[in-house]
């Protein structure tokens, strides 16, 4: 079997537990503790400029950043916009050529590279501005999916390149929320599921999912 015939069963683990469209729609409700739709829309977000709000905006998302990484990266603001440029705005991950996905990961190992950055942190500001491209890799994520080190990206294209599962995924978009990403829906399945914050945790059992007995995948 193929690496990227068992990501794609991991995926499905994930999104045949029944009750995980319910979770997902509490993560995007505007009532609920989560990020929702805000790490997508807040402030302004223009393609090819790093903003002030999409730092605010991964902030959402539990990470916090460093005077000399915020210094760094207003110091750095025309290397990254140039970066930006070279990364399509408007192209999913299965789509991508091998040169684009260079280009983003060349951008995501400068971030990395900042001060009290990391390659997590680095994947969530690259998901706030190309959000059809870049995924959100936290140790939940690459747990669960387990894909060879290193290469998320060009694992999950791959098994994202299966049209049926693609439709799997858009079919847990909740109704009227059109912002996320099908990345981004990906991704909160997959933690909503899996996270120990409180109020994941407490999300599970408002929608009446228990407790995964297996967390990770090995």
């Amino acid at each position: 079997m193929q690496i990227e015939d068992l990501v794609r069963a991991r995926i499905r683990g994930v999104l045949g537990v029944p009750g995980i469209d319910g979770l997902v729609a509490a993560y995007f409700s505007p009532e609920g503790p989560f990020a929702g739709t805000s790490f997508d829309l807040v402030g302004e977000n223009p393609p090819d400029l790093l903003t002030l709000d999409d730092l605010l905006a991964t902030t959402l998302l539990d990470i916090s950043w460093r005077p000399l990484a915020i210094r760094a990266l207003l110091a750095g603001g025309d290397h990254v916009s140039a970066a930006l440029t070279a990364i399509p705005a408007d192209l999913d991950l299965w789509n991508a050529d091998p040169d684009t996905l260079q280009a983003a990961t060349a951008l995501h190992r400068w971030l990395d590279d900042l001060p009290g950055v990391g390659p997590v942190t680095a994947s969530k500001l690259l998901a706030r501005k190309r959000p059809r491209l870049v995924p959100i890799h936290d140790e939940i994520v690459l747990r669960v999916l387990a894909p060879p080190k290193k290469q998320l990206w060009v694992t999950l294209a791959a098994a994202l390149s299966e049209s049926a599962l693609r439709d799997e995924i858009e079919g847990l978009r909740p109704a009227g929320i059109d912002s996320p990403s099908l990345l981004r829906l990906l991704d909160v399945a997959i933690w909503t599921r899996h996270s120990r914050s409180r109020n994941a945790r407490d999300a599970r059992t408002a929608v009446g999912i228990p407790e995964p007995v297996i967390t990770f995948a090995e």
